[in-house]
């Protein structure tokens, strides 16, 4: 995932915090400034130190719920001993109040099989749609796509909450072992482009894609960044020697890594803007090849995004897989 910049708030104690993520307009997480922290097994990063803008004080704070440290700017009235220990409790509820919900979307997503009803709920406007970008009538079963004909979009806008309909069409994210982590829709009629995309669980998990799902995942494996685009490539190759996978994003979470330990080489095939460089850091191809090993790596470079070349433009894969690079 890519990883936010902390506001000037927090400039005292930005270059001690890692794997920065905004959670809403006025909190922060990451790493601590003390006892540290990585992304935890499922890939998700540490998210122990909190950070609030604006808190009950009425000052930027900062509270790592693992090591209990208090983070308070120069300015402001200073909590005092007991309601930072009221608060602590308080922030300890809610979070194991979040981690209760994440677990029940999990248990719910397993036992309702939502992708099997929104499949049957197939029709000529998401069948058009799925043919469209280039899947066949097969593949749209083999991957249970399926559609929502009248999805309620809810989208914060200047703080309000605005509520409008739109058909959304359902992908399942499928892993080795035939198993759903996920149903991703995609908002057809979306007022704004943050709009597009949204889960239907909040199981506050990051996964991989895998659309041969029925078989190990080994062999030569070809990242992409998304569904759609894991589910053309695979289709399009025909050959199982090739694993495809998808990424939720072009920065995900380091952990998910270890789930492509036995694919080798690993063809790296990002969109062109996975090149760019922001404020000197590494690119987002840099950060996925040192998380796969550079012996390993091989960096596919396409001039256009992998799906759209082929059903637009007739594009082989092969011939971009073969003029493949190394990584230095």
């Amino acid at each position: 995932m890519k990883y936010d910049t902390l506001p000037p708030e927090f400039e005292a104690v930005a270059s001690l915090v890692s794997y920065v993520c905004k959670r809403t307009a006025n909190e922060w997480s990451g790493s601590c400034p003390t006892c540290g922290g990585i992304p935890h097994r499922n890939g998700e990063p540490p998210d122990r130190f909190r950070m609030w803008r604006v808190s009950r004080y009425g000052k930027p704070l900062g509270w790592c719920r693992s090591c209990g440290y208090v983070w308070t700017s120069d300015t402001g009235r200073k909590p005092t001993k007991d309601e930072i220990e009221f608060w602590q409790k308080e922030q300890i509820q809610i979070e194991q109040e979040r981690r209760d919900q994440a677990e029940r979307a999990l248990e719910l997503l397993q036992n309702e099989r939502m992708w099997e009803k929104f499949y049957s709920q197939n029709n000529r406007y998401s069948m058009d749609y799925f043919a469209e970008r280039g899947l066949s009538k097969s593949w749209i079963e083999y991957l249970k796509l399926g559609l929502v004909p009248d999805y309620i979009v809810k989208s914060r806008q200047n703080g309000e909450w605005e509520y409008y309909h739109s058909p959304a069409v359902s992908h399942p994210v499928w892993m080795v072992g035939g198993i759903v982590q996920n149903i991703k829709l995609r908002v057809t009629s979306p007022r704004r482009g943050a709009d597009r995309y949204r889960n239907w669980y909040k199981t506050e998990k990051s996964y991989l894609h895998v659309p041969l799902y029925d078989l190990p995942l080994s062999g030569v494996g070809v990242i992409v960044e998304g569904e759609f685009k894991a589910d053309v490539l695979e289709q399009t190759l025909d050959d199982l020697k090739f694993r495809v996978v998808g990424l939720q994003s072009k920065t995900p979470a380091s952990a998910i890594f270890a789930e492509l330990k036995d694919l080798d080489p690993v063809y790296v095939w990002l969109d062109e803007d996975a090149f760019c460089k922001e404020n000197g850091k590494e690119s987002a191809v840099e950060y996925v090849v040192r998380m796969i090993g550079k012996e390993r790596a091989r960096i596919v470079q396409c001039p256009v995004k992998v799906d759209d070349g082929i059903v637009k433009y007739g594009l082989e894969p092969m011939k971009y897989i073969k003029m493949a690079r190394k990584a230095l």
